[in-house]
């Protein structure tokens, strides 16, 4: 087996597709680690010719996308008759392998995972290209948590730039047949078409499964194109109203029932995925908390409950360390579906928060923004936009201008507006 390609020392294999098979590969010029995907041999009932043109058409499309969530393409060619495209190497987990190893996702990690595959998405479109196979395999989770979506290998582009030509093999359609739109399935693929992918893999995080998995692949084009999808809190209590109201939205059989962009979709699901923010904005004076909270913001809430439990028992503890975990541990409680729970306890510890710290602390603004996209996840929406207000007002006024959570009420509150 040969062990180089040109300068790329081939390490190991890292898997194979429809396009061909990936190694994990050493640039010796450059002294930096990366994948290298190379043309699939023949047997795969297209001509060579067919392969090679396909094969190239994704280097010249997925060289031109610059986006943190997308692999970047270093290099592409032939060497010795062969074609290959290098692009990064991604250490993590694909999707698919973390829902065979830990089962259904927490409902704000599914939703902050989501997120970011339709924030790539609506870059991708912008740049006129469909991804057409998305799917747990090509989805990599990191270790620092985050979300890469790999292979635009069966992209489409829709506006072809010069010297760039849609191509799709004869008797060929890309993509996979149980994550696949059913306009797709006929050859008629546009950006909604990924959108109701993104809709079948965010319902395999809530529930396990996609909505269609059994029979032939004809069965499954007839499933996708005419039975209605499975509701999924059948499968699955506890998903909030309006999140399984979007996936429904995302898996319309017509394009033109969708939602209608992947920005948008981003920005409901916005609702649901866990603020985000830096390590610094939050101090916190026991190093077991923050360890805590990260193993919560890694999308671990059980682990994480468990945790802040047995921290909140030990001796020691001081009160605005004690209440800081119970803020944590309320927010575990939500990720695994009980919001409810979580709202009763956030509002209780809010009022000795005030109390022992002052109103204009920012662990108590903080615990306002966590209320407020609780009532917003409960349905109260007005409740929600009359505590945002106040708040924006309040953080404008008592954080700092480089403070990371200034302007998160009010993005917030724009896109409730837009959701209205």
């Amino acid at each position: 087996m040969r062990r180089s390609l040109g300068r790329y020392e081939l390490t190991h294999e890292l898997g194979r597709g429809g396009m061909g098979v990936v190694w994990a590969a050493h640039d010796r010029r450059h002294g930096q680690d990366v994948a290298i995907k190379l043309l699939a041999s023949h047997g795969r009932g297209a001509e060579p010719t067919t392969l090679e043109r396909r094969f190239l058409r994704e280097a010249r499309l997925t060289s031109r996308l610059d986006h943190p969530g997308i692999p970047a393409v270093h290099d592409h060619g032939s060497h010795e008759g062969e074609l290959y495209l290098v692009m990064d190497l991604v250490p993590g987990r694909a999707l698919d392998a973390v829902l065979k190893d830990d089962g259904p996702l927490a409902v704000e990690h599914a939703a902050d995972i989501a997120r970011h595959i339709a924030d790539v998405l609506a870059y991708a479109h912008s740049q006129s290209v469909v991804h057409r196979d998305l799917k747990p395999s090509n989805l990599m989770i990191t270790p620092d948590g985050e979300i890469k979506v790999l292979d635009f290998g069966v992209a489409a582009a829709l506006e072809p730039r010069p010297g760039e030509t849609r191509f799709t093999a004869a008797n060929a359609t890309p993509g996979t047949v149980v994550y696949m739109a059913p306009e797709q399935a006929i050859g008629q693929t546009v950006p909604a078409s990924d959108l109701y992918s993104l809709g079948c893999v965010l319902y395999e995080m809530l529930t396990g499964a996609p909505p269609f998995t059994d029979g032939s692949p004809f069965m499954l084009y007839h499933q996708h194109a005419h039975e209605p999808v499975p509701p999924l809190a059948d499968r699955r209590s506890g998903v909030p109203t309006g999140l399984r109201t979007l996936i429904a939205g995302l898996l319309e059989k017509k394009p033109e029932d969708r939602p209608g962009s992947a920005a948008e979709v981003a920005i409901l699901l916005a609702a649901w995925s866990p603020a985000q923010l830096p390590a610094a904005a939050t101090v916190l004076e026991h190093p077991r908390l923050a360890e805590t909270a990260a193993l919560r913001q890694s999308g671990r809430p059980a682990r994480a409950l468990e945790e802040y439990e047995a921290l909140m028992a030990a001796s020691g503890l001081g009160r605005a360390d004690l209440l800081a975990a119970r803020v944590g541990a309320a927010l575990c409680v939500s990720a695994l579906g009980r919001t409810r729970e979580a709202l009763d306890e956030l509002k209780s510890i809010l009022a000795e928060q005030r109390s022992l710290l002052g109103p204009s602390d920012p662990a108590v603004l903080d615990t306002r923004y966590e209320i407020a996209v609780l009532l917003v996840r409960t349905g109260e929406r007005h409740a929600a936009e009359e505590l945002l207000r106040r708040l924006a007002d309040d953080e404008e006024r008592v954080l700092p201008v480089d403070d990371a959570r200034r302007g998160r009420t009010r993005s917030l509150l724009a896109r409730l507006r837009r959701m209205a």
